[in-house]
């Protein structure tokens, strides 16, 4: 994978590998960091960073509840970013602000406190119009009250990453995992919404183990405007076969129809409330 050159680390430009934690730190060991993920989108002439505050915030705020306390608040990550995008390709970019310590300290307790914030770039494509397919996951989602979802702390995502990997082997996209209640929660990296045969958006509610995603507020909102009835409620895996389309979304997916969950198939792609939304979507990142 392309990564930039430079990464903005505690207030400066340094080449990228200058940003590397001890392999002797905690974040390694125990996956005691916290990250995010932003898209800066080149159009034209100009960068537009999608609901930069709204990422920079949630960020900030879970690097403080792990105890990575920092000087470094939103508006000085907001002016770094603006001083790495300078120095990247003009095409867009997924931005990773990561929140880590960098000292030798292994162990639960530290004696030399080293967290650190840094922001990389990697280049990526956008507006990618090809159908997911989602394995129906044999990991469950974290509990809320092991790790909070809100947080997006490095290791609970190794949950996502085997539902993933699991997925991928059998020939999916993704894996769509459920709660401990058997309800279903999300796909590894991304939530999900159904359609209904009579029109209505239907998404797992925010229960404390359904990640809160910026895109997913996004989609209820443009819903909202194009007044398509929402839904938020439990849904159970039973109920696939019978919903009409189903989409995916998250900072770097964007927006994706799904066509296929497990062993049901869905006309997600050509479904006009989907093709709607998605137009809706890219008007924005496209500004």
């Amino acid at each position: 994978m392309e990564i930039s050159s430079l990464a903005w680390f505690n207030g400066v430009l340094v080449p990228t590998e200058q940003a590397n934690p001890s392999v002797a730190s905690n974040t390694l060991h125990l996956g005691i960091s916290v990250f995010d993920g932003i898209m800066a989108y080149w159009n034209r002439d100009h960068w537009y960073v999608h609901w930069l505050d709204a990422h920079l915030e949630r960020f900030c705020a879970s690097s403080t509840r792990m105890g990575l306390n920092t000087p470094w608040t939103p508006a000085a990550l907001a002016e770094g970013i603006a001083q790495l995008l300078e120095t990247v390709p003009k095409r867009t970019h997924y931005l990773r602000p990561i929140a880590y310590r960098t000292a030798p300290e292994v162990f639960f307790e530290v004696d030399v406190e080293s967290s650190s914030m840094c922001v990389f770039a990697t280049p990526v494509e956008r507006d990618a119009d090809g159908p997911y397919s989602c394995q129906m996951s044999a990991r469950q989602r974290v509990h809320h009250r092991a790790i909070p979802a809100t947080w997006k702390v490095s290791g609970a995502y190794a949950n996502s990453y085997l539902a993933e990997r699991e997925a991928k082997a059998s020939g999916f996209d993704t894996g769509l995992m459920l709660d401990a209640s058997g309800r279903v929660a999300e796909a590894g990296t991304s939530n999900i919404f159904f359609l209904t045969h009579e029109g209505l958006l239907t998404t797992p509610r925010l229960n404390g183990d359904v990640f809160p995603g910026i895109t997913r507020a996004l989609f209820l909102d443009l819903a909202r405007e194009q007044d398509i009835r929402i839904a938020e409620r439990d849904v159970m895996p039973g109920e696939i076969p019978g919903f009409a389309a189903a989409f995916a979304t998250g900072t770097l997916c964007e927006v994706r129809a799904v066509d296929r969950i497990g062993v049901t198939r869905l006309k997600s792609s050509g479904h006009p409330q989907v093709q709607q939304l998605i137009k809706s979507f890219r008007e924005i990142t496209h500004q």
